[in-house]
């Protein structure tokens, strides 16, 4: 037996050599010369040695920007401050910005991040969002507008005293070698590939090689036909823009596209927001946005797909029950089909939380649904999942399975890396997570599991396999009960899991916030603040939805609060991972940008926990009791209650939820299953609560 699992794990690691490799050759431009000596980023870190006092990029934050659903090599990365690589491995815009003697004042990556006002804005002209960016000396907004056309429209400068520059270069965000440049009086043309228009026309353009004597040193000579060539891949374009009128710059690719095989409207939440805070719906649509974006194909990522080229079922199933919860119910839909076929998959091989977390995606995108083929397709294989969870209960000898798709290199070769499970002990799988035995975090998602498993079961008819898997999940969690305390009890992953989304510490609610509080002890401050920021942001706000369950929710907003003041792109609300390239499949040092990666970025588990917490924080339904209830405003503060507010579109479990509060008495509209209505905490008690039930389709 060891020495077949041993060439399985040969072989599977050998073909995820293959698709990195191929991966990486994709990423990498076309005009890479075989004869390069270095890797694009080592070029780079060189040259930034070399060239110290020249412009470089940022590379402390960027987001992507693309059509959902579109291959991780055709995506967009944009930097705060404006500069942008319209794919991966193509090239970098950036904003210069000139006294009127033309001398260099800064660019859009040297400007301080408070001088940088970012935001989404979502047109009528396509379903994904246009990156705004405003600053003191221009105003810049980036879309893409179909396959391999984009669009990048600057506003006129609101300081008549400097001048605006679109510097074309090879580095970027996600930039690459610049070879060729060709100016012909109307267009810009690139490498032999890429092509760029601008209207009204440059006032000037200049073209040469970085690193020459005063190369991004100003006036520019006039716009007439020029050309440049260089073999070492440092070309560069300097284009002066008219500075009284709003100038569209319009960049086209050759390269043939194909359509992603995923169908959408909108990357926006459905849920229409009219709250006291800005910010709390800006953050809400941007992370439906970011899930969207992220998306390749029908997979999920679990974060920057240039990091992480491989789907990853422990984040997806995070982003596809956010998503369902959103209103994009058919796209999550699309991404189920995935969770369903597959039990395994992810950077690790194949771990044991994975059955229970596939199942609590299937059945929260089944709810919301209401359709009994849907139902039907999916039945096979959560019977199979749920079976699953029992042989890993029951196990007697540890538990392996063939490793599928990529792995994480640096782990090619883990002797762990089929292993399930170990044998159970004391009622409890003794499951891998993460190189870990985190064993109160595996058996709380594999009791949801069971649970989502046997609703979906009694949907069907399959009551007797519902009883059952309803049976073993109660012996789960009376197990679960009695094994919690230190050192299991102190694991960063058992308070991300007890309450929300498992309830397994329901029964157990006093000890389990007990640890909470220690564990914010540790880690905050008397204000409520970091000691240090946290590596792992999806665990912290994993962490500040336990606090809203636990009817504490100042303790979810201090939580809140710190992640809008610290974003990793200001203004479009994302966050980050780990500290350097953490599980990195190294397609990024084949890219002219983020040579010196702090972090991972954007983080889709983070976002998908942002999403999950922010609508539990204006409605969910509570299963903590014997018969379940709608909470209101659980996250609503007690300041908002002086005002009006309205919200409308929550998918829960028992219907969609609409309501809205006038100061005085709130109104609660549920199209689905009638059932208590609770108010949040904030809420005065003698708060007048009128209720309209309105009987949907799916219940004729």
């Amino acid at each position: 037996m060891p020495r077949i699992i041993s060439t399985t794990l040969l072989l599977l690691a050998t073909i995820s050599a293959v698709v990195v490799a191929g991966i990486r050759a994709t990423a990498e431009n076309p005009d890479q010369s075989p004869s390069s000596r270095v890797s694009p980023r080592v070029a780079v870190l060189e040259a930034m040695k070399q060239r110290p006092t020249d412009p470089w990029p940022r590379g402390s934050g960027h987001v992507i920007l693309a059509p959902p659903g579109s291959r991780g090599e055709w995506k967009s990365y944009v930097e705060p401050g404006g500069s942008l690589s319209p794919t991966v491995g193509s090239f970098g815009l950036s904003i210069w910005v000139a006294d009127a003697q033309g001398r260099l004042l800064t660019t859009s990556d040297a400007l301080p991040l408070h001088l940088v006002e970012q935001s989404f804005r979502w047109g009528s002209r396509s379903g994904h969002p246009e990156v705004l960016t405003k600053t003191p000396y221009y105003v810049a907004r980036y879309r893409p507008a179909r396959f391999g056309r984009w669009e990048l429209d600057f506003g006129p400068s609101a300081d008549r005293e400097t001048r605006v520059i679109l510097a074309l270069r090879s580095v970027g965000p996600a930039g690459a070698p610049v070879r060729s440049l060709e100016w012909d009086g109307k267009r810009l043309r690139l490498s032999d590939r890429w092509s760029m228009a601008l209207s009204p026309p440059p006032t000037a353009v200049r073209l040469g090689e970085e690193g020459s004597p005063g190369w991004f040193a100003m006036p520019l000579p006039t716009a007439s036909a020029q050309s440049w060539k260089g073999d070492d891949g440092w070309g560069y374009a300097a284009l002066a823009l008219d500075s009284s009128a709003e100038t569209r710059v319009e960049i086209y690719d050759s390269y043939p596209m194909a359509e992603p095989g995923l169908w959408y409207e909108s990357t926006r939440s459905a849920l229409e927001l009219n709250l006291p805070e800005p910010r709390f719906a800006n953050s809400l649509d941007a992370q439906v946005a970011h899930l969207m974006m992220g998306l390749v194909g029908r997979e999920t990522r679990p974060g920057d797909p240039t990091n992480y080229p491989l789907a990853w079922l422990r984040d997806g199933a995070y982003t596809v029950v956010a998503l369902a919860r959103a209103g994009q119910r058919a796209v999550a839909r699309q991404l189920s089909t995935y969770f369903a076929e597959n039990d395994f998959f992810g950077g690790f091989g194949p771990e044991a939380d994975g059955p229970g977390l596939a199942l609590w995606a299937m059945e929260e995108v089944s709810i919301r649904q209401r359709d009994h083929e849907f139902d039907e397709w999916l039945w096979p294989h959560v019977f199979r999942k749920a079976e699953l969870i029992l042989e890993m209960l029951q196990a007697k000898q540890p538990l392996r399975r063939l490793v599928r798709g990529p792995i994480v290199p640096d782990h090619w070769n883990h002797p762990e890396l089929s292993l399930v499970s170990e044998p159970a002990h004391d009622g409890l799988i003794v499951g891998r997570m993460d190189w870990h035995r985190p064993l109160l975090f595996v058996n709380a998602v594999s009791y949801r599991g069971l649970l989502s498993a046997a609703a979906l079961a009694e949907r069907q008819g399959h009551r007797q396999d519902a009883k059952r898997w309803r049976g073993r999940a109660a012996e789960l969690q009376a197990a679960w009960v009695k094994a919690f305390k230190p050192p299991e009890s102190e694991n960063d992953r058992t308070y991300i899991s007890g309450l929300w989304p498992t309830g397994v510490a329901s029964r157990t609610r006093e000890l389990f916030q007990q640890g909470l509080e220690a564990r914010w002890s540790r880690l905050r401050t008397s204000d409520g603040r970091f000691r240090q920021p946290p590596l792992w942001t999806y665990f912290e706000v994993a962490d500040a939805h336990q606090w809203l369950f636990l009817g504490q929710p100042e303790r979810t907003w201090k939580t809140l609060h710190w992640f809008w003041e610290n974003q990793a792109a200001p203004g479009l609300y994302t966050w980050w991972e780990g500290r350097g390239e953490e599980n990195t499949f190294g397609l990024w040092e084949n890219v002219r940008g983020w040579v010196n990666p702090p972090h991972v970025t954007p983080q889709y588990w983070t976002g998908a926990e942002m999403l999950l917490l922010q609508i539990d924080m204006l409605a969910y339904v509570d299963e903590s009791a014997s018969e379940p209830a709608i909470v209101i405003g659980a996250g609503i503060p007690a300041e908002w209650l002086s005002r009006p507010m309205s919200v409308r579109g929550i998918l829960t479990r028992l219907g969609q939820v609409d309501w809205k509060w006038d100061g005085r008495a709130m109104q609660v509209t549920l199209e689905g299953v009638k059932s208590a209505i609770r108010l949040g905490p904030s809420f005065p008690s003698t708060t007048t609560v009128k209720v309209n039930l309105i009987r949907p389709k799916w219940m004729h």
